[in-house]
């Protein structure tokens, strides 16, 4: 299977985008690596009240800006270049009644809609591998928040450094064509400074799915039952599923998350060592 194959059949269960695959055939609602706890771990380094205002770049069908609004009673406005998470978004704001909170807009990450310092934190997740200048895309979010307020970001990271032909097999085995744009620990933050954040502070997580009891925890109870249906119902999906945690585990010395944030006008880091994730 070639990558083109990957990118040219998004509506193929064996074929599409690994992310389009979790989130529209099996039905998962939390695709970022670490899963919310590891959104819980971004967000306690962020200072994030009542009072804050927040953007969530990338915010997919709103599940981190609902938790957001929810947890610290914050406002908070999602954006998202598909038109069709945020539509899906809209609905579930509304079924959660949380419309006086959350907004959610089309934007691009490369040119929010926003004016200059508009916002106190800006937030993403598994964004950056996405976009083709990520130096450009830091500034622009930069650019938005207010000098004082806090940025960060949650990114599949490489453990160790990988080679070529490692790429082609995540490439070919999970049809993860976004995943030859994830970078090492060091390399994520050498692309951070060349964007100008010399204050950048890590966190490593290693455990980039989470557990088996977390990603339960993350999906509800209902959603959950919807998953194990749809997998069991469907051969093509219990197949691909197989193929990925056979791969996932045979190389699970490589795939980790990073969590990365700053204090936008701060000279250092907000923390003086770089820790890990528990």
């Amino acid at each position: 299977m070639s990558d083109s194959d990957c990118n040219d059949s998004c509506c193929s269960i064996s074929k599409c985008d690994i992310f389009d695959f979790m989130a529209k055939h099996v039905g998962l609602t939390v695709i970022h690596p670490g899963g919310l706890k590891a959104t819980h771990q971004l967000t306690t380094f962020l200072n994030i009240n009542r009072d804050t205002k927040v953007i969530d770049i990338a915010c997919g069908k709103g599940t981190t800006a609902f938790y957001l609004a929810e947890k610290y009673d914050c406002n908070v406005i999602g954006i998202d270049i598909s038109e069709e998470l945020i539509e899906e978004a809209k609905c579930l704001k509304k079924k959660k009644g949380l419309d006086k909170k959350v907004i959610f807009e089309i934007g691009d990450a490369m040119q929010l809609p926003f004016g200059d310092n508009e916002f106190d934190v800006a937030i993403s997740q598994a964004m950056l591998i996405l976009v083709e200048d990520k130096i450009a895309t830091i500034k622009e979010t930069n650019r938005v928040i207010k000098n004082g307020g806090r940025a960060g970001w949650l990114e599949l990271s490489w453990r160790e450094k990988i080679n070529q032909d490692f790429l082609e097999k995540v490439s070919k085995v999970l049809c993860a064509y976004c995943m030859t744009n994830v970078n090492t620990y060091d390399e994520w933050e050498e692309i951070f400074k060349k964007a100008g954040i010399n204050n950048i502070s890590v966190i490593k997580g290693d455990n980039f799915r989470g557990s088996y009891i977390e990603r339960l925890r993350d999906e509800g109870f209902v959603n959950t039952f919807k998953i194990i249906y749809n997998t069991m119902k469907n051969k093509e999906i219990r197949q691909r599923m197989n193929v990925m945690n056979k791969f996932f585990k045979e190389h699970e010395e490589y795939f980790g998350y990073g969590i990365y944030y700053y204090q936008k006008g701060s000279a250092t880091p907000t923390q003086d060592a770089t820790l890990t994730a528990e």
